[in-house]
């Protein structure tokens, strides 16, 4: 019976077939009501997937044409992002403040790779409410340990006290306890990364 109640035909469904007194008319007092006598909007709202009925045909709304290399496509191609960042081009100096990689540094024994937007990969990391801040240098190559006993030196000669840092030989970075973040980035500038 709970379903029943539920859809918008509960109410005529009940009084079918039966003897009812209907207030607002008094002719029909006592009329039997009958299947057919019952107008019903035809309109019906399906309240759930399994209830409605099976989708017969689809109308196609709107015609479209399929074109290649449509004319207006040039004006949506400028706002696409670039699939990969260009290359620099080189000059004296840039007015961003931007220095380009040295050739001399690839002769090193460890070397810092740029990324992908030719930055020094050299970040801070801020954790446990701004309490521990930790500089993170990435995609070291080559002799990770020694890179990491000259950067130890280079900052307690720099900072005038000693300075922990942690190697991930296998994940290609060093850690370094503290916010070195401008004076390592100076130091790869300086090394030719």
């Amino acid at each position: 019976m709970a379903t029943v109640w539920r859809s918008q035909y509960a109410f005529a469904r009940f009084f079918v077939g039966k003897t009812v007194r209907i207030l607002n008319n008094a002719s029909d007092l006592g009329a039997r009501l009958k299947p057919e006598s019952i107008s019903i909007p035809l309109s019906r709202k399906y309240s759930n997937y399994a209830a409605s009925p099976f989708v017969s045909k689809i109308q196609e709304q709107y015609e479209f044409e399929i074109v290649k290399n449509p004319p207006e496509w040039g004006y949506v191609e400028r706002f696409l992002p670039l699939e990969t960042v260009p290359q620099i081009k080189p000059k004296e100096s840039y007015p961003s403040g931007w220095i380009a990689p040295k050739e001399e540094a690839k002769n090193l024994p460890y070397y810092i790779a740029r990324n992908k937007n030719h930055q020094i990969p050299i970040y801070l990391e801020i954790g446990y409410r701004g309490q521990r801040k930790i500089t993170k240098i990435k995609r070291i190559e080559g002799d990770i340990w020694l890179m990491n006993d000259l950067i130890k030196k280079y900052l307690k000669n720099k900072c005038n006290r000693y300075v922990e840092t942690r190697v991930h030989e296998m994940g290609k970075f060093i850690d370094v306890k503290g916010d070195y973040v401008n004076i390592l980035i100076d130091w790869a500038h300086a090394q030719g990364f």
